[in-house]
This record gives structure tokens, sequence and C-alpha cells, in this order.
């Protein structure tokens, strides 16, 4: 079960957009300056309810995200300690499911740096940055279209940046190696978009981007700290070794749209599956 600081943090996330409802199974968000982009127009299931069905899910999601335009419908079960008919139903509808792990540090404080890395935190970034922040995003996922790469940038600078979105950047012999961000609400931590350049890649630069991050937010006080990682893949593993310990489960499920109107779009309407999603959007990864 999610603790309740976790799931505070995330509500705080969802009241970032200019379309955020707050249900009785957890949120509904969208914003239509993003349509190509699943984080940002989605439903979220963060209460127990073990009587949920799609139904109502899809009563109180599919308008909004019609209304931004979204290209996806995209379910995420972040409680998923008790089953719901929904969960049920979305489960039995694809051939085999790639959960995420929230990941909760439990560790020293300490920071991991080997001694070629070096890392600085980034508060104000300028045009360069960016530039190169955009590169950075495409090692998220090799079927990004410049479409969702540029609307998650965009959304990073305009959204998330202003909310005290933060980078720790790490440098090998003077250049930009990677990075892992931190976002803080509610009083919790949240690392994210850990990445490291390919040709900087098992040198340490990521140990030592999130040792840093996690380090600062420890040291102004938010608790917990924790993080996204696809379970059982070598990020998972990664985060073990510098003292994240998994919390909990998430299920993420994603499928085309149906535009309104189309006699498909009923509540029980699965002829074209929902896919499993193993990064629980098309924003949140890891790549390192």
């Amino acid at each position: 079960m999610l603790r309740e600081p976790v799931r505070a943090f995330w509500y705080a996330t969802a009241r970032l957009n200019p379309v955020h409802e707050r249900t009785t199974w957890g949120y509904v968000k969208a914003d239509p300056r993003y349509p190509n982009i699943w984080d940002a127009n989605h439903g979220a299931v963060l209460e127990p309810a073990p009587e949920l069905t799609m139904e109502a899910i899809r009563a109180e999601m599919l308008p909004p995200l019609r209304a931004a335009g979204a290209t996806h419908e995209h379910v995420e079960f972040w409680e998923t300690s008790v089953e719901s008919p929904a969960l049920r139903e979305l489960r039995g509808s694809t051939a085999r499911t790639d959960p995420d792990v929230l990941m909760v540090f439990e560790g020293s404080p300490d920071v991991r740096r080997p001694p070629r890395v070096e890392v600085r935190e980034v508060v104000d970034p300028d045009d360069s940055f960016w530039e190169w922040y955009g590169q950075s995003r495409r090692q998220f996922g090799a079927d990004f279209t410049d479409d969702v790469v540029k609307q998650l940038v965009r959304r990073d600078h305009e959204v998330f940046h202003p909310a005290g979105l933060r980078w720790f950047v790490g440098f090998l012999d003077g250049a930009l190696a990677g990075y892992a961000s931190l976002l803080s609400l509610e009083g919790v931590g949240y690392v994210d978009n850990v990445v490291t350049m390919p040709p900087f890649r098992r040198r340490g630069v990521a140990s030592a981007a999130v040792s840093s991050a996690v380090a600062d937010s420890l040291a102004r006080g938010h608790r917990p700290v924790h993080l996204l990682a696809e379970e059982g893949g070598s990020p998972q593993r990664l985060y073990e070794r510098l003292g994240f310990r998994v919390e909990a489960r998430i299920e993420s499920f994603t499928s085309p749209l149906v535009l309104d109107g189309d006699d498909r779009a009923s509540p029980s309407y699965l002829s074209a599956p929902l896919q499993p999603d193993s990064s629980g959007s098309n924003g949140r990864k890891t790549s390192e």
C-alpha cells in the first residue's frame, strides 16, 4: 500500500495540470498543450478501491482526455495491494504485464561519486542546457517521435521547472555526461529522468547523479525520497545498490484513445486491448 506522503506528492503533481479532478479512487488530469504525453493525460488509481470498475474510470477520464486532444487512453494503478474489477479486466486484456516498482530511499545519504565524475546542480538552465536536454530525452524511448520529444521538453520547461524541478548533472572530463532530475512537492523528494549519454555509460555517472540528488533532497528535509524503475530491470538493481528499496508495484495500461461518438467508446470497450507500458508513461523512464 502507498504511504501517505508519496500519495500526497502525486496528487500535487496532478494539480500542476490545467485540468485535474480528484476522484474517490485517485485523480484524472489532462493538458491540451501536450496531447501526445501520456503522463499529462491519464487517470491514476491511488486509493484502495476493491469495487472499482473500468466503466467508472472511463466515465470520469475519457471526457477531459478527449477535450484535451489526447492521443491515448492511459490508466495507472499505483495502488495494487487491493485488486479491483478494473485491474483484473485490464490484466486479462493483454498477454503480459511489465509493472514498475516504486522505490523509497532507505540507505545512507553518502554521495557515491567516482573520482573522475563531477556533479553540478543546474537550477537556472540556459538555452544550451535545454538543447542538450532535448537530445538526452531521446534516450528514454527509441520510438519517441519528434512531437513527443518536443512536448516532453516543453512540459519540463513550462510546468515542472517553475514548480521546482532541478537537475544534478554529471560531467566527465568537462563534458555533460548524464543527469538525474529532482522534484520536491509536499515535502517529498522524487528522483526522475536518470540518464547517461551513450559515450559515457558504465563509468558511474548515474550513481553519482542519483546519489547527489538524494543527498540534497534529504538535507532539505524531504521524506521520503522515491523514484520509479521497471520491475526486475538493471536500473532497479542499480538503485538497490544505492540504498533504495521496493515499496509498491505500479501497473500501467495504454491504448489509442477512441474518438468521441464512436460506438465502441462504451465503458466495456476493449476491442483494441490496452497494452502494458513498462515506463509508467512516455515521460518517465531510466536510461543508463
